[in-house]
């Protein structure tokens, strides 16, 4: 492994590659450490993972993705590279990030309604991934445990525990 002798923690850091500027940025969410490279006379990103089909927030912080999905969508761009997925064209980033912004909306909704509950996780596995308006097929079929894997990651974010379910019952 080799490590970089050049880091970056606060603002961004501008970089010359031939004859175009490349603008690396923090876009943390998905991660702490969550980085964007912009190619500044393209307005193309490359939003790293902070961006994907369906926000994926178990390791990240909540409110620091809401607040990169708001920053690149006033970034005036022509395409973003999503960490994974389709490439997202100008006419289509707007609707992508209010999508995202809906959905993450949602699920803390479905979190805060389970957790008067006594059985929390009961009610967050009924909730699927389509009734929260995202597809069940993104990412290769993998969206619905990723949305239960970010339900039970925003409980925890919210309440210091995961949930429970009455399966857990003595």
């Amino acid at each position: 492994i080799v490590l970089p002798h050049l880091t970056f923690d606060k603002g961004e850091l501008g970089l010359k590659v031939g004859k175009k500027t490349l603008s690396l940025l923090p876009l943390p969410g998905h991660s702490s450490d969550g980085i964007g490279v912009l190619i500044e006379e393209e307005r193309v990103l490359f939003s790293g993972d902070v961006l994907m089909p369906i926000p994926y927030v178990v390791d990240g912080d909540l409110d620091q993705m809401q607040e990169s999905f708001k920053k690149i969508a006033d970034m005036g761009l022509e395409n973003i590279v999503q960490g994974h997925g389709d490439i997202i064209l100008r006419g289509e980033i707007e609707g992508v990030i209010e999508e995202n912004l809906a959905y993450l909306k949602e699920i803390q909704k479905a979190v805060r309604k389970s957790s008067r509950r006594k059985y929390p996780l009961d009610l967050l596995e009924e909730i699927d991934v389509e009734s929260v308006g995202k597809s069940r097929v993104l990412l290769g079929g993998l969206a619905e445990d990723l949305h239960q894997r970010n339900m039970k990651a925003i409980y925890r974010m919210f309440y210091g525990e995961l949930p429970i379910g009455s399966e857990f019952e003595d």
